[in-house]
């Protein structure tokens, strides 16, 4: 077993499979930061892949383009949304285009992350001024609004 983010606001233990969106047949779970599938090894420690739960399952099916109603207070504890920016295809055409190494890419400033030296010390953050926020943020224990 190991756990998956749904994006509907919580996680979700896993057996070895889930089905992708995308698609009607379940695949196996691979650990994105070794290249095997989760259920070798522990993988406690490495990223989790954000799938949408099965019992989430049909409700993401009618709706697949659309921003998911998530309301804050319907989020686990714990348990950070990703928010996807508006001109997210132009900010993935720029990062395609450019010719520089990379490892990622930063959804808060929009920039291709060069290397781990470019992150945040103990964080997965791009260290960029937004990153820097998002930090401070955290720490300071989430949102104020």
């Amino acid at each position: 077993m190991h756990r998956h983010a749904c994006d509907y606001g919580h996680y979700w233990e896993c057996a070895g499979t889930a089905i992708r969106l995308g698609s009607s047949e379940p695949s196996v779970c691979m650990c994105f930061d070794h290249g095997v599938p989760r259920d070798e090894g522990d993988h406690s420690a490495c990223s989790i892949e954000i799938v949408t739960c099965p019992e989430h399952r049909a409700q993401r099916m009618k709706t697949p383009e659309s921003r998911l109603p998530v309301k804050e207070d319907e989020v686990e504890d714990g348990f950070v949304p990703v928010q996807i920016p508006d001109n997210m295809e132009a900010m993935l055409e720029s990062w395609a285009e450019d010719d520089g190494p990379s490892i990622g890419f930063c959804l808060l400033c929009g920039q291709p992350i060069r290397s781990e030296g470019d992150l945040i010390s103990g964080t997965s953050t791009h260290n960029c001024a937004a990153g820097r926020a998002f930090e401070k943020m955290i720490a300071a224990g989430g949102p104020t609004d």
